[in-house]
């Protein structure tokens, strides 16, 4: 036979190989001994943007990271030995410059004499992938409520950064430990998570979370299971609402010709080599992994024998006879152990040298992990008790979750691809807020108004945050509406309450103090004018009836400022409370001149708040100290303050007569005395007080004591670059 005759059964196998090439959606190229593009297929282009005609003779650096060029030519000169490289993330550079995120293999390509005469590179674009991780996350933590996601098993699985603060647990801590461990009553907790997994959801379920630090917040937790397509519970996702988040193909295929053995079995998909007839004449490792069929037993069976539904997947392949090809047809292939696999299938035919079509070539995608990333996703959106928006670069609706369709009063369907300005009575004020969060990456508490169809306001308060890729680059706007309606007509309710109560307060001090001057008159008057008529036991009552009338006017007065505290505006301005206590502690030192009274200030961390409330607080703590060690040779009080993370604790300690801590719970109510009048004056209103103003100012108060050793009162604020908790009022 002449040289240059080629047998039909070569041209046949080298056109199938080429469609095995070209059918692939991965970057498949190969590259010479001396790092030269030879081969490019139509995968690569799609993925890096250059044509075969543009990339095919450049040097394989065209692709490559400037900060990557030693590692490919260490990778390069492995496979030059022999050696695969196996599956691994990395980047490569697209024609436009940007950087492409691809999970890349590296095999020999060896001739028909088995001498090796280049490389191929097998690379799959992952991009999407990464992008759907981000949004999963952002999702998470757009809740303004702690989220959790728990395993069938009950341990934690992801938390958002809102169940970190209400715990007081680090992420890393709270990530795999028991669900049930930070609540009060465990036993609760199991049964309500146990009744998800039973039922499939949950609301409303009333539990109480205990923070590291002993403080307790009662929640209502609801809770549903996210599941695939299929029905398969994959865990639970939780949200809290306080009412105080394919193995790799690594094996070789013997085929006749070595150099496309290279490109079959680097391929991280599983592939079908299909006749006219539908039988199957070929494979690879990873068809057998998916199938749970070796390869012997594969070849020459029904090609529809391994899908769920044969119909379809026969309908598919004949359309692949009739147009030449087909792209993204879903199917799911089980497994021989009953798993079911779901797949994303593309396929051409092949043809010989005349053009007589010899089979199908058929490339199966898994996609399980996309479906349920997606669906996931999908949990988490929904999970949310508040309306929650993803939004786009551009202001358009991606996605909705049911309370948003709820409080537009519009179908999902009509909502995405929507303006996001359109629901709101001020576009023009929701697009100020908008454009704030792309500038400065999130917003807090923006007032806005939504309008539903039937014309129904609801004002919100909107959280929202960019989210990105790990590159840094913003995907779009993940954002949240909490409904303010009840809260504003609460507040306002509370302040009409607050002024009948501060009049009431008024006249009813005025009223009660009118007969307590005119009793303490007439008993001056028996004191002054009929002293000389009264004997030891008359001087004494006399005596008690104006003393009784004095601690009486006191407690009309102390009743009266803890009215008005209740409703009095709280200035907002820097306090510097070091001095502030100096001050008050010198001021009562002198109204006790006989008194040997030692009162050390450390130093003190400014604060933040209204000072004159304040001042009144250091005078109650400061004068209580002084006044519970009088029995006390020497009164021996100290001043200091701890910075914690988000609030400053400022302590009154001294070495008084103490408390009994089972009496704790009394030192704060009003009216409550733990010592008769006749041991230590006062009306049990000045701890009352404290406790008013403290949590006016968003912070907290607390005691420790023991009994005739002293005692030491405690009160937080937030920070100065904190802000207060909601509901507290601030005068800007």
């Amino acid at each position: 036979m002449p040289k240059n005759d080629v047998s039909p059964a070569l041209t046949a196998e080298a056109n199938f190989y080429a469609a095995v090439v070209e059918s692939s959606d991965d970057a498949i190229i190969e590259i010479s001994l001396d790092a030269i593009i030879v081969k490019w297929n139509k995968g690569a282009e799609q993925i890096y943007g250059y044509t075969a005609k543009e990339a095919i003779g450049q040097p394989a650096s065209l692709i490559i990271p400037k900060d990557r060029a030693g590692k490919i030519s260490k990778s390069l000169a492995v496979t030059q030995k022999g050696e695969s490289v196996a599956n691994h993330e990395t980047q490569r550079l697209h024609k436009n410059g940007k950087l492409i995120d691809v999970s890349l293999r590296m095999s020999p390509i060896w001739d028909a004499s088995e001498k090796i005469i280049g490389t191929a590179t097998i690379a799959r674009d992952i991009t999407e992938s990464k992008k759907a991780l981000f949004y999963a996350r952002s999702v998470i933590e757009a809740g303004l409520d702690p989220m959790i996601t728990i395993s069938p098993e009950g341990k934690v699985t992801d938390v958002n950064e809102a169940t970190v603060h209400i715990t007081g647990v680090p992420r890393e801590k709270l990530i795999g430990s028991d669900f049930m461990n930070y609540f009060t009553d465990k036993e609760e907790a199991l049964q309500g998570n146990q009744q998800v997994f039973k039922e499939g959801f949950i609301r409303e379920y009333p539990l109480t979370i205990r923070h590291i630090s002993g403080a307790l917040t009662d929640v209502l937790y609801n809770a549903s299971v996210y599941k695939d397509d299929k029905g398969n519970v994959f865990g639970a996702i939780a949200a809290v609402r306080d009412i105080t988040d394919r193995k790799k193909v690594d094996e070789q295929l013997h085929e006749t010709s070595a150099y496309a053995r290279s490109f079959v079995e680097a391929s991280l998909d599983p592939l079908f080599i299909i006749s006219p007839e539908g039988k199957i004449t070929g494979v690879n490792h990873a068809t057998e992994e998916i199938t749970g069929v070796t390869r012997e037993w594969l070849i020459d069976t029904d090609f529809f024998t391994y899908f769920t539904e044969p119909r379809k997947a026969r309908d598919g392949y004949r359309q692949v006879l009739k147009k030449g090809e087909v792209r993204d047809y879903p199917l799911s292939i089980h497994h021989a152990s009953g798993n079911i696999t779901d797949v994303s299938f593309n396929a051409s035919v092949y043809k010989d040298a005349i053009g007589k079509v010899h089979g199908i070539f058929a490339m199966a995608r898994d996609v399980t992990d996309t479906k349920q990333l997606s669906l996931y996703s999908r949990s988490l959106i929904e999970a949310s008790l508040d309306p929650l928006i993803t939004i786009s670069p551009e202001g358009k609706i991606m996605d909705v979750n049911e309370a948003t369709i709820r409080i537009f009063g519009v179908s999902r369907e009509k909502i995405i691809g929507t303006d996001f300005l359109n629901y709101f009575t001020e576009p023009q004020k929701a697009r100020e807020g908008y454009e704030q969060i792309f500038k400065e990456g999130s917003i807090a508490d923006y007032p806005l108004t939504i309008k539903s169809l039937d014309g129904k306001l609801t004002d919100v308060l909107y959280n929202a945050s960019v989210y990105k890729d790990d590159k840094g680059n913003v995907l779009g706007v993940t954002g949240v509406a909490r409904d303010n309606t009840k809260v504003k007509k609460a507040t306002e309710e509370i302040a009409s309450t607050s002024k009948e109560m501060e009049a009431f307060s008024g006249s009813a001090s005025h009223d009660l103090r009118a007969p307590l001057r005119v009793i303490d008159g007439f008993a001056q008057m028996l004191v002054e004018d009929y002293a000389d008529k009264l004997d030891d036991q008359g001087k004494e009552i006399v005596t008690n009836i104006r003393t009784s009338a004095a601690q009486m006017r006191k407690l009309i007065d102390d009743l009266l400022v803890f009215s008005r505290l209740g409703s009095q505006e709280i200035k907002k301005e820097y306090v510097a409370m070091g001095p502030l206590a100096t001050e008050v502690c010198a001021e009562l030192k002198q109204a006790v001149p006989k008194r040997n009274v030692a009162c050390t200030i450390q130093k003190l961390s400014d604060s933040r708040g209204d000072k004159d409330t304040l001042r009144l607080v250091w005078t109650n703590l400061l004068s209580n100290a002084i006044k519970y060690t009088g029995p006390r040779e020497q009164a021996v009080i100290e001043v200091g303050s701890k910075d914690e993370k988000e609030s400053i604790t400022y302590y009154v300690k001294d070495n008084g007569v103490g408390f009994d801590m089972k009496d704790v719970s009394k030192l704060f109510n009003v009216f409550e005395r733990l010592h008769g009048v006749e041991e230590f004056e006062g009306t049990g209103m000045g701890l009352a007080n404290v406790k008013r103003i403290v949590e006016r100012h968003g912070g907290t108060v607390w005691a420790e004591g023991k009994f005739g050793e002293g005692a030491t009162f405690y009160f937080s604020l937030p920070k100065i670059n904190s802000a207060p908790k909601t509901g507290h009022l601030w005068r800007k």
